[in-house]
């Protein structure tokens, strides 16, 4: 999934949360105190989002505890929904609610589940607003050196020295087409992506597991330690690393970026 469905802590929780929520447009934060007519509280995660009509508010309850929340916690946590005006609230935890919280919360703006659980109501999202934006615009940034037609680079490469020739050359056989296809990452931006479907932009749609990603897509990079990422947030990261670490080399070889060194020219 995203991340660990098992936080370590209820602070890890509550961060986790937080997190996840901020990554897919809203605006969250953590320990957020609250004015109600009876005083201050304090919640665990406030989250509003900016872009709907009506400012939707949710706050959130983290209970990293082993055993599933009971009713009781339900009501106190009714009370804080009504004297903040709360839109939508979630009660995170380990195992969920008992029995008759769930029967409680049946017909409320209430929802109990575990970590995993609001992992997978997002996900689709966190997809298209994290993982695909951030990558796709670090793989963007450093279009210039990999893409297939470009008469200035082509220009800078011709005037190096056969060392430095061999070294971009093997640059572009290690990272080239990996950073190109990472680009494609952008391309929900522009098209439809449900009706295109699948088979034509297969990096960008929204995966089924982590092992299918890796075993339809990545595999096609075996130089790369796939096996290392547990989750899409690792995977993440793995490949922001490697095509910032790219970007890198491919700036040291021509001495910055293509534009400008061509200027300077």
């Amino acid at each position: 999934m995203i991340d660990d469905p098992n936080p370590k802590d209820w602070r890890d929780l509550q961060t986790s949360v937080c997190r996840l929520l901020n990554e897919i447009g809203l605006t969250a934060e953590t320990e957020k105190k609250l004015t109600t007519p009876r005083g201050e509280v304090k919640v665990d995660v406030y989250a509003v989002d900016q872009g709907s009509v009506d400012k939707i508010k949710y706050i959130v309850e983290c209970k990293n505890w082993s055993a599933a929340i009971p009713q009781s916690v339900v009501h106190s946590f009714t009370t804080v929904m009504a004297e903040t005006g709360a839109n939508i609230g979630f009660l995170v935890s380990q195992q969920g609610l008992q029995r008759g919280a769930e029967k409680y919360t049946a017909n409320t703006n209430i929802i109990g589940m575990t970590y995993l659980d609001l992992q997978l109501r997002y996900f689709d999202l966190w997809w298209e607003k994290c993982f695909c934006r951030h990558i796709g615009n670090l793989a963007d940034e450093m279009m210039d050196f990999v893409e297939p037609y470009n008469p200035r680079r082509d220009e800078l490469v011709a005037d190096m020295s056969q060392e430095k020739i061999g070294i971009f050359n093997g640059l572009l056989g290690v990272f080239g087409t990996f950073c190109l296809v990472m680009t494609h990452l952008n391309i929900g931006r522009y098209v439809n992506l449900k009706e295109w479907g699948k088979s034509e932009f297969p990096v960008c749609t929204t995966p089924n597991t982590l092992d299918d990603y890796k075993n339809t897509l990545l595999t096609n990079w075996p130089q790369f330690p796939w096996g290392r990422a547990t989750n899409f947030r690792e995977l993440k990261f793995m490949i922001e690393e490697i095509v910032v670490d790219a970007h890198a080399n491919f700036r040291d070889v021509f001495g910055g970026e293509i534009d400008e060194v061509y200027s300077r020219r």
